[in-house]
This record gives structure tokens, sequence and C-alpha cells, in this order.
């Protein structure tokens, strides 16, 4: 499998786990508020949760290149059909009976936030070297190295701080849930800043100089 349909494959799975967490943050939000009586089927969930076991699979062992682009539509097809589905549950089923509630749509708002900085986070490594939307100081621009690093890094707290602040939703304060978004925002650019301007430092190959 080339090293773009296995970028694409790891992206499909970090979306799964991306979608999963707003499905327990959905689920929860809907617990807190109404009580386990006439809980919701939780079968969704186990669909969820199997497509992303069975991405991890995929990953630990690639499929031939003749069969990873036909299963790499057949899964977003699904995923697709997964997020439509939870989509669903929380606009049609959660948010009637939790609109009373104070605060109800300002934590669904602020869980789109943290589903985006996830799915942010899980795209980051595939962006190419001087992506306008990647970051783009001296030495990123002159180390490839520099660059893969410092998206890796920015990449993985991104993703995993998105799916933390989404599962937790549901239990903190919007207040409070907005200003942990900006803080993990904030760490992880300055992180991936430091370790791409180390990187850049021991980079032989960089463009401008040796490393100092």
């Amino acid at each position: 499998m080339t090293d773009t349909a296995r970028r694409d494959f790891d992206f499909l799975e970090k979306a799964g786990f991306v979608v999963l967490a707003l499905q327990f943050a959905i689920f929860a939000e809907w617990w807190i508020t109404t009580g386990f009586e006439g809980a919701p089927d939780l079968s969704i969930i186990m669909f969820t949760a199997l497509f992303v076991a069975a991405q991890r699979r995929l990953a630990a062992r690639p499929p031939n290149r003749g069969a990873a682009r036909w299963l790499f539509a057949s899964r977003t097809a699904v995923l697709a059909t997964l997020t439509l589905a939870t989509l669903l549950i929380g606009f049609y089923r959660l948010v009637p009976e939790a609109a009373p509630a104070p605060g109800a749509a300002p934590r669904g708002l602020f869980a789109l936030l943290w589903v985006v900085i996830a799915l942010k986070g899980a795209a980051m490594g595939k962006l190419k070297p001087g992506s306008a939307i990647g970051l783009r100081v001296s030495w990123t621009r002159q180390s490839r190295l520099a660059w893969d690093r410092s998206h890796r890094t920015l990449g993985r707290i991104l993703f995993w701080g998105g799916l933390v602040g989404l599962v937790t939703t549901p239990i903190v304060e919007p207040f409070a849930s907005i200003a942990m978004w900006f803080a993990t925002v904030a760490l992880a650019v300055t992180t991936a800043l430091v370790e791409s301007w180390r990187t850049w430092r021991l980079d032989p190959d960089r463009s401008g100089g040796r490393p100092a």
C-alpha cells in the first residue's frame, strides 16, 4: 500500500474515533438530562467501535494496492452513514429533550468546536510542505523534517485533546469548555513550534546552513 493510501486509512480511523467520541457525548448528555429510563439503543456505538477496530486491523495488515482504493471508498461510505445517523440522533432526539435545560444549546455548539479540532488534528499528517493552513514559519519552510515532525506533534495534540474535550462536554460547564478549547489549541501550536525549531537546528539537510 502506498504512503498516500496509508495516510487515507489512518485518517478514516481517527475520524471514526471522533464520531465515537461524539456518540458518547450525545448519550452521556441524554442520560444526565433524562436519566436512564427510556435510554436510547446503543447499537450505533457498537457499530462505530467495530468500524474503528476494523480500521486498526487494516492498518496492521494493509491490503494490496488494487484493493486499497475500493476499501477506502466503501469504508468512507460506512463512516459517512454512521456520522449522519449520529447527527440525526443528536438533533432529532437529544436536542428536543435537552433544550429546556440551562446551557444545553451552548454545549452542542462547543461539542462541534471539539469535533473540528479533532478532525483537523487527524488531517495534519496529510499536509504538504508549505501548505497555507500549516505552520508556516522560517524553519519549517527550510526543513522538510521540521515540517513533518511539527505537524505530527500538532496533529496528535489536537486529535487527542479534541477527543477528551468532546467526551467531557456533557459534564464541563460551557465557558470552561471553551477555555479548554483555546488552551488545547495554544498548547498544540506552541509545542509544535518548539519541536519544529529543535528539529530544524539538528537537520543536516536544512536549507541555509549546517546544524547548530
